[in-house]
């Protein structure tokens, strides 16, 4: 660039720049023209640069230089007297590689003319940045994904590792690239499985080794290298693919399964290339089971189609031949099927029903009434069973049943109570849920003559006083015989023999006459008075026809009934009426008669009792009131007065 001025100011100007490095100094001098100025450093701390001068050497010292344009003052300074340039700061040629600013001279302390300088400074490259590889998206595999078909032959490419150094091409070998792997992968003997180009980065496989059902999965660690000797790595994922080299492969060649219900699974080896369909073609001539293609799983299932009967010996084991089969191979695997027993079967009697013989209600315990058998299908834990008898069924506990299904008496038995015992016994097994048997024991109980006889029911007969003797007693509202009873059967019972015993006073009133039918006939020998005695109590004995007889006595209460045959009499009461709190209970016509006492009239006959009332009394604290109350009965007997005198507290 020329600066172009008048004649009589033009000054010819020279600029002599020098720019000072760490590493090196370049040297030129230009005039009157656009300096271009290649710098080669690191960017350590400073860049010294340059001076100006006139045609004039004694007009030197009068110059006065500035800096303007890119970084002036913040990233550059200059010396206004020397013109030396400063870096502020350390360069960075991957930052800006290029600076263009104007140094301009000014004569005459800064008043005078001025010339200028365009700076161009390039800032050259050294070796500060390491190869890195960058990810680019990455995955559930990792940043670099490769793939790879099985048995590939040796020098297929895989992928290509990538790095990028951000120092520049340009500047010799800061920035060339050499690669190589510093963790392969080996096989068997040791061979590498992976070569990598070290110009270009591409992987490629070694052997023709690679098997995806051994290994569907390879890392390998690819270092990049600049030429300065800075390196960095990243790790490259390789992923085997399948193709269908293999027929389908069971995991095991037999199979045992154990089944008790009515499915089990049975897994065969996976093939993600291939559809492999599975069927049964040997062992199941019934055809009990089928294999059910799971196509998302890539497994067979086998499965049971018809129900199973552990007790029938030949549906225990089924040795199932198993076919996988894709479009080119098939293979054949055995499935070894044990059934297992499960609790189907409740035990079962036989027979279910027994009747045991007839026993006498007296037998000891201990007795033995029968013996009861049962069995169940099922085998182990399924088929163990215990024996108990229902409760309901002996309410009482009087029988037991052990464990050999003996049934036995375990408390006295009496016939009167229940002449015939139903008995379940039950058979119930130990499996999960328990099943259980039953059987019925009939018990039927003879009697012996254990039991005397006795009223047919309770009888209290009346005789009225003043009544000529003889008198059939009435033994109740509806006969004038007395019946015997004997809660034993027919041979232990009747006909009785019933007499009166002579074992009282009261006795000798009376006289009992035997009809010889289980009945007899009371009469009185006497005149009787109620107010003398109410009551009188006669022994009956009776005997019933067992062998031997068996008696009992029975005493027969006979009332004497009461007839209104005495007058009345006066009597007197004293009573207490206390006040609780100041209350006394006021009575009035349209209030209910409250009761307070009850009297007893004192006749000589038999206690009558009536009520009365004091509503209309008039009562005054502290003192004792007297009144009277006179009564009669329903009969015409003369009537009777009752004194009482009331005291309120």
């Amino acid at each position: 660039m020329n600066t172009i001025l008048p004649k009589e100011k033009r000054l010819e100007i020279q600029f002599e720049m020098s720019i000072y490095l760490a590493l090196a100094v370049v040297r030129r001098t230009v005039s009157r023209y656009c300096l271009l100025i290649a710098l080669s450093g690191n960017g350590e701390k400073k860049i010294e640069t340059s001076k100006a001068f006139v045609n004039k050497p004694s007009d030197q010292s009068a110059l006065r230089y500035s800096l303007h344009g890119q970084g002036a003052g913040s990233e550059f300074t200059i010396d206004e007297r020397t013109g030396r340039i400063y870096a502020q700061r350390r360069l960075d040629r991957e930052e800006r590689p290029a600076w263009r600013f104007l140094v301009l001279a000014t004569d005459e302390g800064g008043a005078g003319l001025t010339g200028f300088a365009d700076v161009l400074l390039e800032v050259h490259d050294i070796n500060d940045n390491a190869p890195v590889f960058p990810c680019p998206a990455p995955d559930a595999s990792g940043c670099f994904v490769g793939h790879v078909p099985e048995n590939s032959p040796a020098d297929t490419s895989v992928m290509e590792m990538r790095a990028t150094d951000l120092d520049d091409p340009k500047a010799g070998k800061n920035a060339i690239l050499t690669y190589r792997i510093v963790q392969n992968v080996r096989n068997e003997i040791n061979l590498n499985l992976f070569s990598i180009n070290p110009s270009t980065g591409t992987i490629s496989t070694v052997l023709r080794s690679l098997d995806r059902e051994v290994e569907d999965r390879y890392l390998v660690v690819v270092e990049a290298r600049d030429g300065g000797g800075l390196s960095g790595t990243g790790t490259a994922t390789i992923m085997v693919s399948d193709v269908n080299d293999h027929p389908p492969v069971f995991t095991q060649r037999v199979y045992n399964a154990q089944v008790c219900s009515p499915a089990q699974n049975t897994p065969v080896h996976p093939n993600t290339n291939a559809v492999v369909t599975f069927s049964i073609v040997g062992g199941d001539e019934d055809r009990k089971f089928f294999v059910e293609t799971d196509k998302a799983n890539r497994r067979g299932v086998v499965r049971l189609k018809k129900k199973m009967d552990f007790e029938k010996p030949h549906e225990r084991t089924f040795n199932l031949t198993v076919k996988a089969e894709d479009a080119d191979f098939f293979s054949l695997a055995y499935c070894l099927v044990q059934v297992e027993d499960s609790n189907d079967h409740a035990p079962v009697f036989f027979p279910q029903f027994y009747e045991a013989p007839a026993m006498s209600e007296d037998v000891s315990v201990g007795t033995i009434v029968a013996q009861v058998t049962a069995a169940d299908l099922d085998s182990g834990l399924n088929g163990r069973f215990s024996y108990s008898i229902a409760k309901e069924s002996d309410p009482y506990g009087q029988f037991l049943v052990d464990q050999s299904g003996w049934v036995v008496v375990d408390d006295s038995l009496d016939r009167e109570m229940v002449s015939q015992h139903r008995l379940m016994v039950l058979a119930t097994d130990t499996g999960s849920p328990p099943l259980t048997g039953t059987a019925i024991v009939m018990v039927t109980i003879l009697d012996i003559n254990d039991n005397g006889p006795e009223f047919e029911v309770p009888y209290k007969p009346i005789v009225w006083e003043n009544m000529a003797a003889p008198q059939a007693v009435r033994i109740n509202d509806t006969s004038l015989l007395l019946h015997a009873a004997d809660r034993d059967s027919s041979p232990n019972g009747g006909p009785f023999s019933i007499r009166l015993l002579m074992l009282t006073s009261d006795a000798t009133n009376f006289n009992l006459t035997d009809l010889r039918n289980g009945s007899a006939a009371l009469t009185t020998l006497r005149t009787f008075d109620r107010e003398r005695q109410k009551e009188y109590r006669l022994p009956i004995l009776m005997i019933d026809s067992g062998s031997p007889p068996m008696s009992s006595t029975s005493t027969l209460t006979v009332v004497i009934g009461d007839r209104n045959d005495h007058p009345h009499s006066p009597g007197h009461t004293d009573f207490f009426v206390y006040s609780y709190q100041g209350m006394f209970l006021q009575c009035s016509d349209d209030v209910v008669t409250t009761l307070l006492v009850t009297v007893e009239c004192l006749r000589t006959l038999e206690a009558q009792h009536h009520l009365f009332s004091i509503c209309q009394l008039s009562v005054t604290a502290g003192k004792t009131q007297v009144f009277s109350k006179r009564f009669t009965d329903s009969k015409a007997n003369p009537p009777g007065t009752l004194i009482s005198s009331l005291k309120l507290e």
